[in-house]
C-alpha cells in the first residue's frame, strides 16, 4: 500500500470506480431550496443499479468505508440540536435521523435504543444522502411496487434477528427521513449560506452531506488534491476504505466544527492534511493484493442472499 501524491500519472477520468466510471460534472451551483436534492442533477455519481432480486454486496455499498466511518470513536463533534459536545460522527448522524419529523416513534426508539440497528440504518441512509442510492430500491422481499426493485443487503441483514430485516426501511422512506432532518428547522441550503452561519456547528450532518454533494465540484477545488475528487469517497475502490473514511471525517469536522482558518485546519483531529494541512489527508492507493482484502462477502452473507433471492422468487 502506498500514499498517492499530487501529480500522479493517474488521470481523473481513468480511475477504478465502484460500478464503473462516472460521467462528467456540470457546474457546482444549486438552485435555492436544493438542500434535499441528492445528485440527480449536476452530478457525476452513479446510482447503484441492479436487477430485481440481486443482492447489494459489500463492494456495491462500499461496506468497509461505511464501517470505518460510522464505527470511528473519535469524540470531537457537537450535537447541533442541544449543543452537547464530545460525540462521535455516528452519534450526531443517528441523532439527526431520530429527530426527523418523518421518523416514526418505533423507528426513533430503534435508532436510539439499538446501536447495531441504528448503525446499519445510518449506513444505508448515507448512501441515499450522498446520492449513491436512489429511491427505487427496497430491502425486504415481500414488498412489490411499480418502479421498485428488491435487493437484500447481506452485510447489514445477515446477522440481525430473522424478523428484523425490515428495520432498514426502504429507500423512499429513508429519503423522507433525511429530508425531514433538513426541513424541520431553518437550515442553510447552499454552501455560501452554510459558511455564513454565525454559530458552530453550522448545521446537522445530514444537511451538510446534501450541501457538499450538491456543490461537489466546488468542494473538490477547495479541499482535494488532484487527481482525486469528492465522489471518490464512495466510488473509488482503488483507494483504501480506511483512508477514505478518515478524509471524509476530516471534511465533516472542517464544516461542522472549525472556523476554516489555517490554524484550525492544521489542528483537525482526523489528521494533518496535505499541502500544509489545507487539504484532506492523503488517500492510500491499494495494491492489487490489498484490494482483494477489502469488502469481502462472508459465507453466511452469501447464504442469506441466496435464501432471500429464493424467497423473492417464491412470492412473485
Amino acid at each position: 500500500m502506498y500514499t498517492s501524491q499530487r501529480g500522479s500519472s493517474s488521470s481523473r477520468h481513468h480511475r477504478h470506480h465502484a460500478n464503473g466510471n462516472a460521467g462528467s460534472t456540470k457546474n457546482g451551483s444549486a438552485r435555492p431550496g436544493a438542500r434535499s436534492q441528492t445528485l440527480l442533477i449536476n452530478s457525476k455519481i452513479r446510482h447503484i443499479k441492479k436487477k430485481d432480486g440481486e443482492p447489494l454486496w459489500r463492494n456495491d455499498i462500499q461496506y468497509d468505508f461505511l464501517k470505518a466511518l460510522f464505527y470511528d470513536e473519535t469524540r470531537v463533534f457537537t450535537n447541533s440540536y442541544d449543543g452537547s459536545p464530545n460525540h462521535t460522527y455516528s452519534e450526531i448522524y443517528i441523532d439527526a435521523m431520530a429527530r426527523s419529523s418523518k421518523s416514526s416513534r418505533v423507528l426513533r426508539e430503534k435508532l436510539l435504543g439499538d446501536r447495531q440497528a441504528g448503525l446499519n440504518i445510518a449506513m444505508v441512509c448515507l448512501l441515499v444522502n450522498i446520492g449513491r442510492m436512489n429511491t427505487t430500491l427496497n430491502f425486504f422481499p415481500e414488498m412489490r411496487a411499480q418502479l421498485r426493485t428488491y435487493h437484500p443487503i447481506p452485510s447489514l441483514q445477515t446477522y440481525s434477528d430473522p424478523t428484523a430485516y425490515k428495520q432498514l426501511q426502504d429507500a423512499p422512506r429513508l429519503k423522507s427521513i433525511l429530508k425531514g432532518a433538513c426541513e424541520d428547522r431553518p437550515e442553510p441550503s447552499t454552501l455560501d449560506q452554510l459558511l455564513l452561519q454565525p454559530r458552530l456547528p453550522r448545521t446537522n450532518p445530514i444537511n451538510l452531506v446534501f450541501i457538499l454533494a450538491t456543490y461537489a465540484r466546488r468542494v473538490t477545488d477547495l479541499f482535494f488534491v488532484e487527481p482525486f475528487e469528492f465522489y471518490d469517497f464512495i466510488m473509488n475502490t482503488s483507494v483504501s476504505s480506511e483512508s477514505r473514511a478518515k478524509a471524509f471525517l476530516w471534511l465533516m469536522w472542517v464544516y461542522l466544527e472549525s472556523d476554516l482558518s489555517p490554524e484550525q485546519l492544521r489542528a483537525n483531529p482526523f489528521g494533518y492534511g496535505q499541502e500544509g494541512g489545507m487539504k484532506i489527508p492523503s488517500f492510500m492507493t491499494l495494491s492489487p493484493e490489498d484490494l482483494e482484502k477489502e469488502n469481502v462477502d462472508t459465507d453466511p452473507e452469501k447464504e442469506f442472499a441466496e435464501r432471500m433471492i429464493q424467497e423473492r422468487k417464491r412470492m412473485y
